[in-house]
Order: C-alpha cells, then sequence, then structure tokens
C-alpha cells in the first residue's frame, strides 16, 4: 500500500473550541514506518489544532518565548505546533499537570527519528519539534484527543 505522506506543511482546518491538555507522547516503530502519537485528555470529541512543517535548524531548537536554544538531534527538524493546547491545565485555580513524561524523548529502535523536544508552552501554543536522520514523507491523522504523525 502507498504511504501517500510529504514533505509540505500540514495544519488542520480547525481550531478546537477550548485549550487541549496533553496527556502522553508516544512513540512506536513499523517495518516501514516511525510513528510519533500526541495524546490528549478528552474534550468533548474534539480533535487538537495543529501546524506540522520542516523548518530550519537554528528555528526548531529555539524555546519558544525565551529564545534559548535548545539542542536537538537531528539533520532535519519537524515542528509540531499545537493550539490552543499545554501541558498543565489552571483553569481550576490549582496547578493540573496534564503532562508528566520527559521534555526530551530519545526513542531506540526508530529508523528516522532521533529525537523529540518540547520547545514551547506558552499562552496556549504548545510546540514539540521532532529531530530526523533525514527529511522524509510525513502524513498527520487527526482524531478526537489524538494527532499521529507517521514517517515512510
Amino acid at each position: 500500500m502507498p504511504f501517500g505522506g510529504g514533505t509540505s506543511k500540514q495544519a488542520s482546518s480547525t481550531k478546537p473550541p477550548e485549550t487541549m491538555f496533553l496527556s502522553a507522547v508516544r512513540v512506536d516503530s513499523q517495518a516501514c514506518a516511525d510513528r510519533i502519537i500526541f495524546d490528549f485528555k478528552p474534550a468533548n470529541g474534539a480533535s487538537p489544532g495543529y501546524a506540522v512543517e520542516y523548518r530550519p535548524a537554528d528555528e526548531a531548537q529555539t524555546e519558544d518565548a525565551s529564545g534559548n536554544h535548545i539542542p536537538i538531534a537531528g539533520n532535519a527538524f519537524l515542528v509540531v505546533r499545537f493550539e490552543p493546547a499545554a501541558t498543565a491545565d489552571i483553569s481550576g485555580g490549582t496547578l493540573d499537570r496534564t503532562y508528566t513524561g520527559p521534555r526530551t524523548i530519545a526513542p531506540a529502535g526508530m529508523h528516522w527519528v532521533r529525537q523529540i523536544s518540547k520547545t514551547g508552552d506558552f499562552e496556549a501554543v504548545l510546540t514539540w519539534a521532532i529531530g530526523l536522520s533525514e527529511k522524509r514523507a510525513f502524513k498527520v491523522t487527526s482524531a478526537p484527543s489524538r494527532l499521529t504523525i507517521e514517517l515512510g
């Protein structure tokens, strides 16, 4: 079956009506593909608002808001921007961390993915950069409370 991915920017046509809260980042590698799965807390059937695109190394490795450099292993960088989204819910007056996983993931056994790092979580914009060994075609699948990026 053909992969059907490309290297151009892919983005959601709409944004969810309320902030979505990340709960997990998972990876999976099959015979011909790597997958990165972003899971969110259920939000009344909403899918995350996203934009996924290749960015130059200096942009991909810059932390949102602070401008600090974040070193990310790889030769090509796929940046994933979620909006509105966050890793903690402060709406109830207390801090509820919905994502307690690592800020940087260096998965073993992947074909092209070398590192995944959170590069921003500011004003309901959540950004992750995926460092790859080389620029690869990708496709994005969005579902309620989940976004999957497949690299082939």
